[in-house]
Order: structure tokens, then sequence, then C-alpha cells
């Protein structure tokens, strides 16, 4: 009987041993496939940012001489950007995205030599092309001794390569060839906000138009700060990367400072805003308009504006709520206009019937005797 206890007592101590060294060995293994896990979820969201630099020279695979043609082998100093346009493409980021690699040859016939300039920026020169299939596009050249264009050029690829909004400028291409970076956008035909604002020659910006290119570029931000994952901060907003289309419909352009978001607040520098004296706003719209605005709508725009530059971060709005709020002046502007058109149909339909009744000609002296007569005639029989 003891015997017997005895082996019980023996086999389940064994089972127990053999079950913790199973628990032990699991929870190891475990941990080792969780961590490998997590490395590998960090280096796939790496890849999807700004590459990381490493002595000069980008974390990326080296393309091969092919990928540009019968071009000879870049020089030691354009190592980094080879590196790292071979990693966007051997990871399918260029093509995944859509953006076009565009032939320097096609690039230079279509700028007639690069001599369409028309704009200049820290980035480099933009042209104006007319490419042989009969698209109209804006091509920007990075000057050659600029690192911060090459950090602009990389950050511009990787991040319009995965965002697209109508209020955002789209990056259709790109070209690194003969030791050139150029970025292919949309052309936008109306210029930059800037040179309407500012360029006295150009068509006068209305009120109404310009609530309107604000609400634009709110939703541009909104979809940045909102709806693109991970969250993207431009950090570079103002009027002269602001463009507009045919229709007078404003998109952001010049992602090159933009950053991916740690931490919202880091990058945005408040400019001090001086309020004694509390003047009213009308007193600082841009003299051109020469009154045709409405103060009311003009007090909350300022007062929006005036909310976004609180030194208190949690206290600004949201760019949802920009959207939100400039939307509803907007539709208020458009309501008014609309009632005031309607009244002023009505004024000239008045008018006019009155004209045409003063402007009726009399009826001759001897018609109404007629007239007279044959009543008269009329009566007796």
């Amino acid at each position: 009987m003891k015997e017997e206890s005895s082996g019980l007592i023996i086999g389940i101590s064994i089972g127990v041993v053999i079950g913790v060294a199973l628990a032990v060995v699991a929870f190891f293994c475990f941990r080792y496939h969780r961590k490998r896990s997590q490395i590998g979820n960090i280096s796939s969201r790496r890849a999807a940012t700004i590459p990381i630099r490493a002595n000069g020279a980008d974390s990326c695979t080296m393309m091969s001489d092919s990928s540009f043609g019968t071009e000879s082998p870049r020089p030691s100093n354009q190592n980094g950007m080879s590196l790292w346009l071979g990693g966007l493409k051997k990871a399918n980021v260029v093509s995944a995205s859509g953006i076009l690699e565009y032939c320097y040859k096609d690039l230079q016939k279509a700028t007639y030599n690069f001599t369409t300039l028309i704009g200049q920026g820290a980035f480099g020169p933009v042209y104006k092309a007319q490419m042989s299939t009969g698209e109209t596009v804006a091509v920007k050249v990075l000057a050659t001794d600029s690192k911060q264009g090459e950090k602009e050029f990389q950050t511009e690829v990787m991040l319009l390569g995965r965002l697209h909004h109508r209020n955002l400028v789209n990056l259709v291409g790109y070209c690194a060839e003969k030791n050139q970076h150029m970025l292919i956008y949309v052309y936008m035909s109306r210029g930059s906000l800037a040179s309407h604002l500012y360029n006295e020659k150009l068509e006068l910006l209305n009120w109404e138009l310009r609530v309107q290119v604000a609400l634009d570029v709110s939703r541009g931000l909104e979809y940045l700060h909102d709806g693109a994952v991970p969250p993207v901060i431009h950090r570079d907003i103002k009027s002269s990367n602001i463009l507009l289309d045919q229709s007078m419909r404003a998109r952001v352009a010049d992602f090159g400072l933009s950053r991916e978001e740690m931490g919202l607040m880091e990058y945005v520098e408040l400019a001090a805003m001086n309020t004694e004296g509390k003047v009213g706003w009308e007193e600082i719209v841009d003299p051109r308009l020469d009154g045709k605005f409405d103060v009311q709508e003009l007090n909350e725009v300022a007062s929006l504006a005036y909310k976004c530059v609180n030194r208190v971060p949690r206290r600004r709005p949201s760019m949802r709520d920009i959207v939100q709020v400039l939307s509803r002046i907007l539709k208020s502007s458009h309501n008014k206009k609309h009632k005031k058109d309607s009244l002023n149909a009505r004024a000239d339909e008045v008018s006019i019937n009155m004209d045409q009744l003063e402007n009726r000609s009399p009826i001759p002296e001897h018609h109404r005797v007629e007239s007279v007569d044959s009543t008269t005639d009329s009566v007796d029989v």
C-alpha cells in the first residue's frame, strides 16, 4: 500500500515539474515572438515615414543604374538620394501611390530647356511644362547646393505619395536624372494666394471668395490632422503656399517641412498679437475691399483666428471646428446674397412695369369721341 502511495506521489510530482517546465518554455516563446513582432512593426513604421539617415547615407538598398536609363553611376555625394529612391522602388511605394517617374529629356523639352519660370522658392525654381500628352504640369527643381531642398524632396515624395485630397496639391511624378531632382505637380493656373493679395495688377479677391479660400485651406488641414494616418503637421502654412486653380478653389502646397505628428504644439510658433486699445477688426481689413464686406462675418472670422493663437493649446479650436464655423459663415453669406439678389430683381421688375405705364401712348381725342358715340348709340338701341 505504501509503495502504491509513494509511486502516486512521485508520478504527481513529475507531472507538476513537467507542467511548470512547459509553462516556462511557453512563456519565453511568447515573449520572444512578441518582441520580434514589435521590432517588425517599428521597422514598417519607419519605412512608411522619412528614411533614417546615418553618416550622410539613407538606410535603404542601393538602386541599380538601369533604373535611370544609360546614365553613368552617380558620384558618392549623391548616393544618399539614390539609396533612398531605390528603397522606395523596391518597397513599391512609388508605383502603389501612382507617382510616375518622368524622363529628364521630356521635362527639358516641355519647359523649353527650363525657360518657362513661374516661381522661385527656397527649394528651387518652378517651371510650367506642357507635356507631349497635352497635360500641363508644374516642375519644381531641387537646387543642387540645397541640403534643405534634398530633405524637402524626400519628405514630399513620401507624404504626397499617400495623401490625396481635393484641397491638397497633388504630386503626379518625380525625376531623378543627371544629378537633378524634380517634383512634378498638378498645374494651378491662378497662381498663389499671395500674388492675388499683394499684386495690385491682379483681380481683387472679394470678401466671399476670401472666406471660401480660408474654408478650402481648413479642409485640407483637417484632412492632414484627422484623416491622414499617421496625422501630418504641415508647419509652413502661408499665403505663398496656397495655390488657386482655374475655379479659384484653394489647395495647400509645399510639404517639404511637414512632419508626421509627434505632438502638435511642438511645431507651432505663436505670433504675438497686440490687443491693447481693442481697435475694431474692420480697421485692419484690406483697404482695397473698400468696405465691401459684412462686419458681422468679419468679426466672426477674426474671433476664430484669435482663438487659434491662444497661448493655452487646449483652448485653440481644432481644424474640424474651424471648418464648421467657416462653412456656417459662408452659407450665411450665400443666403444673404441670394436674398439681396431676389429683392433687387423684384425692384427692377417693379421699375420696368412703372416705366411701361409711363411710356404708354395716350388715346387720341377723336378715338375717345368715337368711342363715346358708339356707346351712346348702343344705349339708344
